[in-house]
């Protein structure tokens, strides 16, 4: 089993690819525009990152990982259904139910995976990459809840934007979104940095420049309307 994630391991790029690209879409979509804007088609490659990096995380045992992204599918499904007539909306309740599904179904799923397959009660490996001739290392549980606050500011931001999208039944990126995508993407970058994870490093370092020039954007639209 360890071989086959070794082997697998390269597939988890082609979340990092989605992710990257959705950001450089938004990022040149607003340019033109010259504001900061969001299409479906932002929510259609997080939905397929969302979904490629969940089967990459419980392929290679990293349940904090897969979890977020399974409820993150949840709301970037939420945001393009926003994106239909009132009328055509889901209700709050039935995402809040879909949530708990995802929740109890991915830890089933891990708990399924270590009793017939790993059977050793580890559900937070660190990958090792087919060109890392090293054996792997093991880090303390202190660089692993480093990584698991880390990511999960990183993923509030779509919990703080689902949040507003809900209140305004419309799906739309504020400030507290680029700012909190810029604060976990720093603090992301330092934990898989340390523990040499390339897939999950890419995304954060692609996204920099976007949520930077995001938040000049919307602070240049700030001050023309107070104009």
């Amino acid at each position: 089993m360890e071989d086959w994630r070794t082997f697998l391991y390269p597939l988890g790029f082609l979340s990092s690819i989605a992710f990257g690209a959705r950001f450089i879409v938004q990022w040149l979509q607003s340019e033109k525009q010259h504001r900061s804007v969001v299409t479906p088609f932002f929510w259609y490659l997080s939905l397929t990152g969302n979904t490629l990096l969940a089967i990459h995380s419980f392929i290679q045992i990293q349940y904090h990982i897969c979890l977020v992204q399974v409820c993150n599918g949840v709301i970037s499904w939420r945001n393009l259904n926003l994106m239909h007539p009132y009328r055509r909306q889901f209700t709050f309740q039935s995402v809040i139910k879909y949530l708990g599904i995802a929740f109890v179904l991915t830890t089933l799923a891990f708990f399924a995976q270590d009793y017939f397959l790993t059977q050793d009660g580890s559900w937070f490996r660190v990958p090792k990459a087919p060109w890392q001739s090293h054996s792997q290392v093991e880090y303390s549980l202190w660089w692993h809840g480093l990584g698991t606050i880390s990511y999960l500011l990183f993923s509030s931001r779509f919990w703080v934007q689902w949040w507003l999208a809900e209140k305004s039944h419309s799906s739309e990126l504020s400030t507290s979104f680029w700012w909190l995508s810029l604060s976990g993407a720093i603090l992301s970058i330092v934990y898989f940095s340390h523990i040499q994870d390339s897939v999950n490093l890419i995304g954060p370092l692609i996204g920099m420049v976007p949520y930077i020039r995001n938040l000049m954007l919307l602070k240049n639209a700030k001050i023309a309307a107070a104009k």
